[in-house]
Formats: structure tokens, sequence, C-alpha cells
């Protein structure tokens, strides 16, 4: 079991793994969220499971190998464009600007990723077809293993929670008079 308790968050992270304690990180646990961003790039994000109807086993295993093929491509091209970034420098920026302050992760985290390798491998392909240019094969550039665990957000201000009390309560007494409305 690992447990840590950074500054900013309210409770520890407690994580249950069958590695020693000097063999694992918790900043690991943090790799979740790319786990669930690749469930929805199978399903409604890029690929469309969740359109398919179909019932017969065989047609059904022969799109998934085409899909699990489509999906290692798309990948593959994502993760070389991703690689191929230019990385965030603030050094040219004055000490105060907004930049400097918005930034949540530590100077040796890259950037946060705004599209999954999946959609930009897609865009690219599809960029690469728009030019009439060869089709790029792609390569898998692997990533570290995250160390440090990303600081939560800022607590909203008591105002802005005061504010945000108001609103649903408000939303509250409309639904509430829409369905007195729709009763009578």
């Amino acid at each position: 079991m690992l447990l840590q308790w950074e500054e900013g968050y309210e409770h520890p992270w407690a994580v249950i793994t069958d590695l020693a304690p000097q063999e694992a990180k918790v900043a690991w646990y943090g790799l979740r969220a790319w786990i669930e961003a690749g469930f929805k790039d199978v399903k409604r994000g890029g690929l469309g499971w969740h359109q398919s109807k179909m019932q017969d086993a065989g047609r059904v295993e022969r799109l998934w190998l085409a899909m699990a093929v489509a999906m290692v491509w798309m990948i593959g091209v994502g993760s070389q464009a991703d690689s191929q970034r230019a990385p965030l420098s603030l050094e040219h920026l004055p000490e105060k600007h907004i930049a400097r302050k918005r930034r949540k992760r530590a100077a040796t985290q890259p950037p946060p990723r705004r599209l999954s390798c999946l959609q930009r491998g897609r865009l690219v392909l599809v960029a690469a077809l728009f030019k009439a240019e060869d089709l790029p094969v792609g390569r898998l550039v692997p990533e570290p293993w995250p160390q440090a665990i990303t600081p939560p957000k800022k607590a909203p201000s008591p105002a802005k929670r005061r504010e945000r009390q108001k609103r649903r309560e408000r939303k509250k007494r409309h639904k509430a008079a829409q369905r007195r409305k729709a009763a009578a």
C-alpha cells in the first residue's frame, strides 16, 4: 500500500498495489485518466464502436481486428507528432506574466495533452490525405512514468461557492415550478 498526502489535497492518496513500495510511485495512479481516455477513443471519441450494430460474432471479430490495427497506426502517428511538438517555454515571458501564474504543473512535467495520441494521429492522417501526401507510418514514442502528483486546482473562493449554491437553488425552484405547472 502506498500513501501520499500532497499540499492542496483534502485527503491523502492511498493506493493498493502488489509492487514493493520502493518499486512503485503513487503518481502512477494518475495514469487512470489515460486509460479512461483510451476507452473514450475506442467508443465514441474516435472509432465509433458504439454505432456498430453488428451481432454476428465473425463480423465483430474482423471489425475489432481492423479497429485494433487502425488504433495502433493512429496512436503511432499521433505519438510521433506529439513527440515533435515544441516544448512549452516560459523563459521569455516576464516573471509576473499570467501564463507563469496559471502553470499548475512542475516545470519538469510536460504540458497536458489537449488531444489524445489517437485523435492527433487521425488528424495528421486526414491532413496528409487532403494534401495528397504520402501517409506517415508513425512510431510509438515512450514517455517517462510520472514521478509527481499534479497539484489540485485552486479551490473556489467563498463568494464563488455561495454564488454557485444560489444558482443551484434557483434552478431547483425553477424545475419544481415547471413540474407543478405541468401537473396542473
